[in-house]
């Protein structure tokens, strides 16, 4: 699955960019949103698989993907606007995830124990994309507990480096000075990853800023 998270995201490195969206362009959520396409354009409606299913089945492919694209965009945006000129961090970080998980669990509960809220949210849809129809069911919260799988992912991609964060690293260095160290506090057992990239930011050789880096994602 590593490598098909590599192929999916792509890579970054010392010297080289990688698009900010690490966390969605993992394998499982972007699985989740192509199942979600089939169920809701194929199987719901279709006789083939009971409603009760592909309803059930649609909430946990948009637990699973839609927090990991809100902070994938989020992150995305900030990247054009930091290369504006902004100060900004356009990598993953633990406020972002959490905040995004929030919203979607904050989301979901809200249309499925709100009927005003359903329809709001359906004539928004329907506005900006194509009629929808969105079921006020209180079951449909069962399906929780797939919000788990976006934390799961969300971590294991801040553990190891997320995309992005190391040319927001060497941004602050040139910009402030700042230690890579101060930019890798969330990221576990990086010490020795910060000290290559401040040697490699110095303007010293970047092979061992790639070793380090490939020994975190290797994890």
């Amino acid at each position: 699955m590593r490598r098909l998270h590599r192929i999916l995201a792509g890579t970054d490195g010392p010297g080289k960019r990688g698009l900010p969206a690490g966390e969605f362009l993992h394998p499982i959520p972007v699985a989740a949103l192509v199942i979600l396409a089939v169920n809701d354009h194929v199987l719901k409606g279709g006789g083939i698989v009971p409603g009760a299913i592909t309803g059930k089945l649609s909430d946990v492919m948009g637990f699973v993907f839609f927090p990991l694209l809100c902070t994938a965009i989020l992150d995305t945006a900030l990247w054009g606007v930091a290369h504006l000129g902004a100060p900004v961090d356009f990598s993953l970080r633990w406020w972002k995830l959490l905040a995004a998980l929030a919203v979607t669990v904050t989301l979901m509960a809200t249309i499925k124990l709100s009927p005003a809220a359903s329809l709001a949210v359906a004539d928004f849809l329907g506005a900006i994309w194509k009629p929808s129809q969105i079921v006020t069911d209180p079951t449909d919260l069962l399906t929780l507990p797939a919000i788990v799988i976006p934390l799961w992912i969300g971590r294991a991609e801040i553990r190891r480096v997320p995309l992005g964060r190391l040319e927001v690293l060497e941004r602050k260095w040139k910009r402030e000075g700042t230690p890579a160290s101060n930019g890798l506090a969330d990221v576990p057992n990086s010490s020795d990853l910060a000290s290559a990239l401040d040697r490699y930011f110095a303007g010293g050789d970047a092979e061992d800023a790639h070793a380090e880096l490939e020994k975190l994602r290797s994890i």
